[in-house]
């Protein structure tokens, strides 16, 4: 509850805000759908397309911009083109259409000028530069000899970014910058600082509400911009309260939505708040959420062919000795995850969104070759990643009817369903290939070398294998072709999203299609929203660059499972750590919906890792074909749970890969694509504690509402212990980490409005509240979560 002294204050301001909510400037049925995501200004000039935005942009009537800048509406109304200055860090473009202005929020740029320079010790030909900065590419960052120096300049955010030097063709950490961190495999990389980042951000906090009226708390109430849904509302502020109504126009709508921002004098901006609306008021209970409040996915990942075998009819092996049976097809299909629905597991487990792998046909004959170790083998596509059409399912998944009853059955129990989709490259069976090997983007580079694997430096036109031709995205045909091939699954199915593979590998223009279409042919004429999340792996800046209104919701951040892995695996420290997850709130915002993983069918499991049974700086997959991987040491799974916990309690939404809930043992691929097992007769007594801790926190992510839409504040961070909180009005929720080899009290510093007497350990940890103070006693590699 709050203190008596915030209380008085806000009475204050009721007395100036009472009556009866009143309705604003908004139209009945909106041009934007959603909420338009807020556009960061550009070095120079910053282009709209309007079309991410509006339903319809021909009818924009204008456009005024905030202080500083100016706004040119193109004479067909598809860009807004802005230039200038933006003289606060925060600000509004007011759009109009129809007689409405859409209010969007637009961010400074943070760009600064680095210089980065080399001074070899003996004569080199060639230095580049390849880090987070420039998504790993060194042909993207070439220094240029200047006298007995090699420099390069180039433009880059405030942040944090780790980076080598390539010298000759040699990666080298900067031997003039002595900040280094372990890069995870055994190596090293520098770590480059742009701007202060140590300076203090300000908070915009949730406190109350009482009627229409809603107060926040921030230290820079004047420079508060409040938004309902996509229009602005008038605000009031004293002392430290800034204070608004919730518009009649609410009571209308099952779901809407309040954001909030400030900034302070340093120009440093806040976290942003968001507040769901139930029928015009605060939602106050998680029990009115529903499956379509992304906010509320805790999503699992199934690999199909190896979750389980509900209708063993269906499995058909491809019949080549060449294949090792660990590259086969086991036989997992739709028909066991409708049973794993049916039986509760999934609702045991907590999660209530399903990411499927990839459904559609692929080739019935063995491709690639693995030759490593003493062990050579071919492989089946029992992935699902090697389409060789891209709208007919596979036979030995099921067929459409057990497709469908998949679908109906998970909805049915309020679980959401999103598709694997492969748009990128095909297999050369593929009739798009077949008739148009034109399409395919060049498997060979100017020089003659292979262009395969060439994740950063081609990254538009790189090859996965040499049966994979990746399709030339700059061709309108192949946009067009693929975005309908796409389209044709939503429309046909009744499925709830997509996860994109292979995000970064095709041009933005191929996701603003898309989108497009998806508004056209089912969000416009129906009012279902399609979830896309993508997988790019990259800077934040080239992750950030594919999420806005016109493309997708969303990415994977696997900035911070390799940061996760190497702090809770590897033992890094929590202040690296904390670092790096303020990067992310400053891409991706502090309500974001980035998917946040446990592992994939991509990597070596972090149990495995962080256990020791597979090295940090080994090839995984050599590991997984040359020898058995047996059971992790227990610490490792005390290890995953805590890297659980951080998943479950931060915002985003929390994505497990099958077997994760309970710590399946596995090197790389495709040792980590072992059958899932769920009885607990299969299951180890270590991994059945596991799985009834994860159980656990995915319980307290549903019913506390501060882990869906709460604030983010972080409070003890040392290289071994960690806390932070998240408050949602007059609730918190309280986050305690110990990764060190002893037990530790951990304190925290608790936030003065708050009274703590009901605070309560839902892990059995011991604690004490003293003089505004918590003291959580925490054994070795131990998690506490406290709520309020």
């Amino acid at each position: 509850m709050l203190t008596k002294t915030i209380k008085s204050v806000i009475t204050v301001l009721v007395l100036v805000l009472t009556g009866c909510s009143s309705y604003i400037e908004a139209p009945e049925e909106s041009q934007v759908i959603g909420l338009a995501t807020p556009v960061t200004l550009e070095y120079g000039e910053t282009e709209i397309i309007t079309a991410d935005y509006f339903i319809s942009h021909s009818l924009i009537d204008s456009v005024i911009a905030p202080e500083g800048l100016q706004a040119q509406l193109a004479e067909d109304k598809s860009t807004i083109t802005l230039t200038g200055n933006l003289e606060a860090p925060l600000d509004l473009l007011h759009i109009w259409a129809e007689g409405f202005s859409y209010d969007l929020l637009v961010k400074k740029s943070v760009k600064k000028e680095v210089t980065i320079c080399y001074e070899p010790d003996s004569e080199v030909s060639s230095v580049k530069l390849k880090g987070e900065m420039n998504n790993w590419n060194p042909n993207a960052a070439i220094l240029e000899k200047n006298g007995d120096v090699w420099e390069t300049t180039m433009l880059v955010n405030e942040g944090v970014y780790q980076y080598v030097l390539v010298v000759d063709g040699v990666e080298i950490p900067d031997p003039a910058n002595p900040n280094t961190v372990s890069n995870g495999m055994g190596g090293t990389n520098s770590v480059l600082t742009v701007g202060d980042i140590e300076a203090e951000k300000p908070s915009l906090v949730t406190y109350d509400y009482s009627g229409p009226s809603v107060y926040l708390k921030t230290d820079f109430p004047e420079n508060t911009i409040v938004l309902w849904n996509n229009f602005e509302l008038e605000t009031q502020h004293q002392d430290k309260f800034v204070s608004f109504e919730l518009p009649a126009n609410a009571s209308f709508m099952e779901r809407s939505h309040i954001r909030a921002w400030t900034y302070a004098e340093n120009g440093k901006l806040s976290n942003d708040v968001l507040i769901p609306l139930h029928n015009g008021q605060i939602l106050s209970n998680p029990d009115r959420l529903n499956r379509h409040d992304y906010h509320t996915w805790n999503m699992y990942f199934v690999l199909i062919d190896r979750f389980k075998d509900g209708n063993p009819s269906n499995t058909k092996k491809v019949d080549d000795p060449d294949i090792h049976p660990k590259s086969n097809y086991y036989g997992g299909d739709f028909a066991g995850i409708t049973q794993k629905i049916q039986d509760g597991y999934f609702e045991e487990m907590g999660v209530n969104t399903l990411w499927l792998s990839p459904i559609t046909l692929n080739p019935e004959g063995a491709y690639g070759l693995w030759d490593k170790g003493g062990v050579t083998t071919k492989f089946s596509g029992y992935h699902g990643y090697w389409p060789i059409s891209s709208s007919k399912l596979d036979y030995r998944f099921g067929t459409e009817e057990e497709f469908r009853e998949l679908l109906d059955v998970a909805h049915q129990n309020e679980m959401s369903v999103i598709l694997d989709y492969v748009a990128n490259h095909v297999h050369e069976e593929h009739l798009v290939y077949q008739n148009n090997p034109d399409w395919a983007t060049d498997l060979y580079l100017p020089d003659g070398t292979l262009n395969t694997e060439k994740w950063d430096e081609y990254r538009l036109t790189t090859w996965f294998d040499t049966f994979m031709p990746t399709l030339d995205f700059s061709r309108p045909e192949v946009i067009e072709t693929m975005t309908d091939s796409a389209l044709y699954w939503v429309k046909e199915f009744d499925l709830d999203g997509f996860r994109h593979d292979a995000t970064k590998h095709i041009q933005l223009e191929f996701w603003r299609t898309l989108t497009r279409k998806i508004k056209d042919s089912v969000t416009i004429p129906t009012g279902k929203r399609v979830f896309q999340i993508g997988e790019t792996y990259g800077s934040r800046e080239l992750i950030a660059s594919y999420i806005n209104s016109g493309m997708l919701d969303s990415q994977f951040d696997f900035n911070m499972y390799d940061t996760g892995l190497n702090t809770f695996g590897q033992g890094n420290s929590f202040e690296g750590f904390k670092t790096q997850l303020q990067e992310s709130f400053n891409y991706y915002g502090y309500h974001n919906l980035m998917g946040y993983i446990s592992g994939n069918h991509d990597k070596t499991r972090f149990i495995t890792l962080t256990s020791g049974e597979v090295a940090w700086d080994e090839d995984g997959k050599l590991a997984g074909w040359t020898r058995e991987i047996e059971y992790p040491q227990a610490f490792a799974y005390d290890r995953l749970s805590m890297f659980h916990a951080f998943n479950q309690t931060i915002p985003g939404i929390p994505v497990t890969y099958q077997g994760d809930e309970y710590g399946q043992p596995g090197a790389n691929d495709p040792d980590n694509r072992r059958w899932m097992e769920f009885d607990e007769s299969e299951l180890t007594e270590n991994e059945i504690s596991n799985r009834n801790i994860y159980k656990k926190l995915t319980d307290l992510r549903t019913s506390e509402l501060p882990l869906l839409y709460g604030d983010f504040k972080f409070h003890t961070v040392t290289e071994n212990t960690l806390s932070y909180s998240r408050a949602y009005f007059e609730n918190q929720v309280i986050t305690v980490f110990n990764k060190s080899a002893q037990t530790e009290e951990i304190e925290v510093e608790l936030r003065e409005e708050f009274d703590y007497t009901n605070l309560e350990a839902h892990f059995g940890n011991d604690f004490r509240v003293e003089n505004g103070r918590l003291y959580v006693t925490l054994p070795s590699n131990k998690f506490e979560i406290l709520t309020l």
